[in-house]
């Protein structure tokens, strides 16, 4: 089982670390180019060669990270710009670098797509160069040859501050076809292509409605990462791509670091869910919850009968409560735990999934309700409809997390919809609860 990352690194080895880690960023000219296969193949064939890895994926993504820490055997960190500001990004990579000597960022989308068509902001690019990073730009070659290098020059002329220095090629026909398009590309730009993957239907991730199916969940997912790692090592040149991440430059210093310098006593217990149906969690937010003297007691709302003891709070994060409500329904003792927990007034959090979890029941795709904890009065459907944006909420009533009139920066990544259920919707208990997508 993984471990959250010591949050008490000292301040001077932080510093020291920044200044000497090869890195680099696996960015793609658009999505579904085959960014995630190409980065969880490079960690597992980085950690053949010797390497401590550390993965890294930009933007709004619990999943994919999963793969990453399959391989990697560490705890994958979200680089997000919209949801932590620029200068924290720096103190959240150095962090992470703690015991580890090699850094692969998996960028989100194309290279430079971000949160508007005329802003950086939340993109791989505007990542790339907070952090001195240089890219691998991924390329699906898929019946095209020279446009391969047009497109190229496109994106290495687009913004002259973002680094690329080498490309992969993916969905190649053949040695033939790859000679062509490293050609064309070499000619036109200059740049290497330090591989090329051929088209191989046996390399297939697992997917369901909101994506790759996290690894969490069970031991298949986790079986094809060693075919990843051997095609993925058999097909691009390793020393090309250390040399180029080691060619990274200085990241800039961390001035107003957000986790304290010295240690803090353990203050209160938090009980976190985890386990196959709630495993979305960003690993920087436990760590900084602990920093700040929370003891994170982990429990799974499928398999344990109770709270662990000794907890004053609640997180149940996001996940697919949908592919187990048999088994959230079955566990009768549980519910009723949470339940017995909201009404003495025990603060929780649930976002996502966990919010769904919350409400009196879940109707899954067919239209099948289970019923759920109940604090909420109301009915979370499933819908075909999914939902992936980034979201700004105004608080209305003072919670847990902040008082009203505060704007919250958030994602949304679902889908479902909460309704009114045939539940009382007055309810002589006041409910301490906060919602973020």
């Amino acid at each position: 089982m993984h471990k959250w990352h010591n949050p008490n690194l000292p301040k001077q080895k932080r510093a020291d670390v920044r200044m000497a880690i090869p890195r680099i960023i696996v960015a793609g000219a658009q999505s579904g180019v085959g960014k995630t296969t190409i980065s969880v193949g490079l960690m597992g064939a980085l950690k053949a060669a010797g390497f401590k890895v550390q993965g890294f994926k930009v933007g709004p993504d619990y999943i994919d990270p999963s793969y990453h820490n399959a391989v990697t055997g560490r705890l994958s960190e979200n680089l997000d710009v919209w949801l932590a500001p620029k200068e924290q990004i720096v103190e959240i990579f150095t962090r992470a670098m703690d015991g580890a000597d090699f850094a692969v960022i998996e960028g989100v989308m194309g290279l430079y797509d971000s949160v508007s068509g005329t802003d950086e902001t939340g993109s791989t690019a505007q990542i790339a160069k907070l952090l001195s990073c240089p890219i691998l730009l991924v390329l699906d070659v898929h019946n095209t040859v020279r446009s391969a290098a047009a497109l190229t020059l496109g994106f290495r002329e687009f913004d002259k501050d973002v680094n690329i220095k080498g490309v992969i090629l993916n969905n190649v026909a053949g040695e033939t076809h790859a000679r062509w398009c490293r050609d064309a590309i070499g000619l036109t730009t200059g740049l290497p292509v330090v591989g090329w993957l051929p088209v191989n239907e046996k390399i297939t991730m697992p997917e369901r409605h909101l994506g790759l199916v996290p690894t969490p969940e069970e031991e298949g997912p986790k079986s094809f990462l060693p075919k990843i790692t051997s095609f993925v090592a058999e097909h691009v040149d390793l020393d090309q791509v250390v040399a180029i991440a080691k060619s990274a430059g200085k990241v800039s210093r961390i001035e107003n670091p957000i986790y304290p310098k010295y240690p803090v006593a353990k203050k209160v217990g938090v009980a976190v869910a985890f386990d196959e149906a709630f495993n979305f969690y960003y690993p920087g937010n436990l760590s900084l919850l602990e920093a700040l003297g929370a003891e994170i007691k982990r429990f799974s709302p499928i398999h344990n009968k109770a709270l662990p003891a000794g907890v004053s709070g609640l997180y149940i994060g996001g996940g697919f409560p949908e592919v187990f409500l048999k088994e959230l329904e079955k566990n009768e003792s549980m519910r009723e735990a949470i339940l017995k927990a909201a009404l003495g007034g025990m603060p929780i959090y649930g976002e996502c999934a966990g919010l769904m979890y919350l409400t009196d029941e879940i109707a899954d795709f067919d239209g099948t309700s289970f019923r759920m904890v109940g604090a909420l009065h109301g009915k979370t459907a499933m819908t075909e409809k999914t939902l992936v944006t980034y979201s700004l909420a105004k608080t209305v009533n003072d919670n847990i997390l902040c008082p009203s009139g505060l704007a919250v920066k958030g994602h949304e990544f679902h889908n479902s919809l909460i309704r009114a259920s045939q539940r009382a919707a007055a309810s002589p208990t006041r409910w301490r609860w906060a919602q973020a997508s």
